[in-house]
């Protein structure tokens, strides 16, 4: 299966994978000529990370008339449907499978609103419907996560989009998505809205969930605690845990109510 021609679908796909979309006026009829066969889905973020990125990716730039992708996917997973037709967005290049230097023609562009600086401000529901979204695009003209690339992965010249994301491990999440989940697992891929307001799936909640308890038992208890030792304590406070630090000190410091659990001597 694969897909000849612009990618009239791009709103409908989207939105069948369970994904808020939003069609700019003029998306059908916008775009630089039509595609030709559809191969693959290039990953980019904005450098901008504001939340006007998108009309630099509609209107284009100075010596680069829009549109510039496709797509745009805001920090809230929303995708803006921007054109259907072929985008200025993967410049000089090439990948296996691919024509060299000729991508635009091939592939549809995705630009990830982020600055593509450290700190990375990718969200939980950003990074989560960036993985559906491309999975979606993917089943649908028929191509594997191999065909899910970075610019920089594709680009020969020394493009580093999307910063701050580890491609393996991203196509490893999109194939899985492409696979699909069966059984007891399929839970996993359901919607909730997370403590920012956020739609994520309850598989990216767990992960996080684990993830900063885990940190947190560690930081109040000692290295290991969330691994199953036994509240083992911190080296830099004598082998004591948070709370016994906390008490000694209260202890040392005379506040009433304080003792130090080691020899029960109070305040």
């Amino acid at each position: 299966m694969g897909w000849n021609g612009d990618p009239v679908w791009l709103a409908d796909v989207l939105r069948g994978a369970g994904l808020a979309v939003i069609e700019h006026e003029g998306w059908r009829e916008r775009g630089h000529g039509d595609f030709l066969d559809i191969r693959g889905v290039l990953c980019h973020h904005t450098a901008g990370g504001g939340p006007n990125d998108w009309r630099v990716v509609q209107d284009g730039r100075a010596g680069l008339p829009g549109p510039l992708a496709q797509l745009v996917l805001e920090k809230d997973g929303t995708y803006r449907v921007i054109a259907v037709g072929v985008c200025w967005h993967a410049g000089r290049g090439s990948w296996p499978g691919w024509p060299t230097d000729n991508a635009n023609y091939h592939t549809i562009g995705i630009e990830a609103v982020s600055r593509g600086t450290p700190p990375w401000d990718w969200t939980p529901a950003q990074l989560d419907a960036y993985k559906r979204g491309c999975a979606a695009l993917l089943r649908r003209i028929g191509r594997g996560a191999g065909d899910c690339v970075a610019h920089r992965e594709y680009s020969s010249e020394g493009k580093i989009d999307p910063a701050g994301i580890d491609m393996n491990a991203f196509r490893r999440d999109v194939q899985a998505l492409l696979d699909g989940r069966g059984g007891d697992m399929a839970f996993l891929e359901e919607k909730i809205t997370n403590y920012h307001g956020e739609q994520v799936t309850v598989g990216t909640l767990l992960h996080y969930l684990d993830k900063h308890v885990g940190l947190a038992l560690d930081q109040l208890s000692g290295a290991g605690t969330a691994r199953g030792a036994d509240f083992p304590g911190w080296d830099f406070l004598g082998d004591r845990t948070t709370a016994e630090a906390l008490g000694v000190i209260g202890a040392a410091l005379k506040i009433p109510g304080f003792r130090d659990p080691a020899t029960d001597e109070r305040a």
